[in-house]
């Protein structure tokens, strides 16, 4: 609080004050900053819901046009890897299985399975219209993920962007100053030594 209050003394002059024109400049700055700051929010938000919007229309029209069957393997899925470090390790691997479509059709080819995995096992599997193996629908959770994770990251990526231009405004300001101090002093040793 003390700080701010310092900061605002310096912005608004009053008689007699110590604050030099370079004081004056850092507060202004560091009041554009904050208002930036403010302003930004409601940006980063916008662009959040933006997001959110566009992923609930592609999480509905997924929902819409994929199928969850279930698959039963028609061959062993992929070994076992053993990692001597980390134990078990490695992804699933496209394996030869059947499932039904919701029409009743039966369909054969390939879908992703575990390690270890034995022929005659069933997996649920996602489909598409024409009963090919897709990734599943975009969830409901992963909709709102998403778009707090744009306005949050979007809302932080501009606060930082502001307080290192604020940063960097704050050293070139110093080193003006220091400039400023060192001439006074030479010019105050000169006018010593002079007299």
């Amino acid at each position: 609080m003390n700080r701010i209050a310092r900061m605002w003394r310096t912005l608004v002059p009053r008689r007699g004050s110590v604050a030099r024109p370079s004081d004056r400049v850092q507060g202004g700055l560091l009041a554009l900053v904050v208002l930036l700051a403010l302003v930004a929010l409601p940006v980063a938000a916008s662009v959040g819901s933006e997001t959110f919007v566009r992923q609930q229309a592609q999480s509905a029209r997924e929902v819409g046009e994929r199928t969850l069957v279930t698959a039963t393997l028609l061959a062993d899925g992929p070994e076992l890897t053993v990692s001597p470090r980390s134990g078990i390790a490695g992804n699933g691997l496209p394996t030869d299985a059947t499932w039904v479509l919701p029409d009743g059709t039966r369909r054969v080819g390939q879908v992703v399975a575990d390690e270890g995995t034995l022929k005659g096992h069933t997996l649920d599997v996602w489909v598409d219209r024409d009963g090919n193996p897709v990734d599943p629908p975009l969830s409901s959770a992963a909709v709102v993920i998403d778009a707090a994770g744009v306005g949050l990251g979007l809302w932080l990526a501009a606060l930082i962007l502001l307080a290192v231009a604020y940063r960097l405004s704050v050293f070139f300001l110093n080193r003006l100053r220091y400039a400023r101090w060192q001439q006074e002093w030479f010019a105050e040793q000169d006018r010593k030594t002079r007299s």
